[in-house]
């Protein structure tokens, strides 16, 4: 499953903390300092609480799943990162 994790903090480390965290998941590319695409098995309640863990409680976190039609612009690496990924979930039985 593809996720859109987006963090809103007025802490710089803590998006360096989060995506520190985000690496560890099955696969994951950041879109921009505050914005992530990861895959996973995980459902989104459990990767909040995951990500939740280490942010203030005046931070807001966003996790999204993306399960439908998208469309990049101007970011190569992204596109190619939803194509690898969809192309794997293709081959999963």
């Amino acid at each position: 499953m593809n996720y859109l994790i987006i963090l809103n903090s007025s802490q710089a480390h803590h998006y360096d903390e989060v995506h520190k965290l985000i690496c560890d998941y099955d696969a994951s590319i950041r879109v921009n300092p505050s914005t992530w695409l990861i895959n996973t098995n995980y459902e989104a309640n459990i990767i909040r609480q995951h990500l939740a863990s280490i942010i203030s409680i005046h931070d807001s976190l966003l996790v999204f799943k993306i399960d439908g039609e998208h469309s990049f612009t101007n970011d190569l690496d992204l596109n190619d990162w939803m194509e690898d990924i969809n192309s794997k979930s293709l081959i999963r039985v």
